[in-house]
Formats: C-alpha cells, structure tokens, sequence
C-alpha cells in the first residue's frame, strides 16, 4: 500500500467525494502494514568469516530489498555468534544501496571474554532514505587472527539458533 497525501484545504460546505474517502482508507491500510522484510534464517551450515574489512555476512539470505514511501526505516538483527579467540571482537555494519552507513568500525561491537556463544543484537534508525527501492545488507569484520561464526539454524555444535535480520518503513 502506498500513502496518498490528504486533502488539508477543506472549506465549511465542501462536499467529501468517495475519493476522498477511499484515499482515507488506503492511508489506514498503508499505516497498518508498512513495507517490511524479514529474514529468520534456517540454514545447512552457519556462516563465519576472518575478514579483517567490512564484508557481506551473506549477500542473498541476509540481503533485504525494501520498497519505502520515504519515511525512516527500523532496522534489527539479532543472532548468536562466537569467536575462536577469548578477548577478541566483531564489528557489525550495514551497508545501504551500496554504501556503509558507519565509520571506521561500524554500528556495533560484539566483545567476548571467552570463545562461547554470545548475543549480537541491534536495532538501528535509516532516515533520509527517499522513496524507492532500497536494499541493506548485514557486514562484520574481525580483528587479524579471529575467526567469528554466525550460529545460523544448522544444529551445529552449540546450538540450533535461528538469527532473524529486519527492516521496516515506521513512519
């Protein structure tokens, strides 16, 4: 659904046409069921990387394409991850129609002091986005000599966990 801009300029003894009343309700259905894409992820094998520089965690399962209206977008991750080195990091970004959103060292840092599963969660605003398609992307990075896994739905060694990766037009 797309939001259709109201008539504001009524006038005492204007007559509501049935446009004007169908317009109203497309705005409440827009309102009710803003563009969304999900992704819960169930895969054969989890993911990991050793990157050293902002990479695509998966660039098709956690790749969301989000057709907006133009308002800011709500965007969450939430997964488990470890890392083969106690004390180390991951560093977690988006990257938005082809560009990172973030500095040097992106929108979150995941440190653990010991090599089990632990949370990598977010939630971040894109605003300014115009209207039109928009695809984001999930990116990590870890420093030298650290391997990090996504733990991604495969029943593997720790558990059978099931990331999930959102974007949702909220206003």
């Amino acid at each position: 659904m797309t939001w259709t801009t109201p008539k504001t300029d009524w006038q005492e003894g204007d007559i509501v046409a049935a446009s004007d009343m169908n317009a109203l309700g497309t705005n409440l259905n827009a309102l009710k069921t803003p563009p969304t894409a999900l992704v819960t992820l169930n895969e054969a094998a989890d993911f990991t990387t050793t990157s050293t520089t902002f990479t695509d965690v998966n660039t098709t399962r956690l790749s969301l394409t989000l057709a907006t209206t133009g308002g800011a977008v709500l965007v969450t991750f939430a997964g488990s991850i470890s890392l083969n080195v106690a004390n180390s990091a991951v560093y977690f970004d988006l990257l938005v129609n082809g560009s990172r959103i973030a500095g040097d060292d992106g929108i979150l840092v995941v440190t653990a002091a010991s090599v089990a599963a632990t949370n990598a969660s977010f939630t971040y605003w894109l605003t300014n986005l115009p209207a039109g398609t928009h695809t984001i992307r999930l990116q990590w990075k870890v420093p030298a000599g650290t391997t990090v896994t996504m733990w991604a739905g495969a029943g593997t060694a720790l558990a059978d966990l099931h990331p999930q990766f959102a974007a949702r037009e909220v206003s």
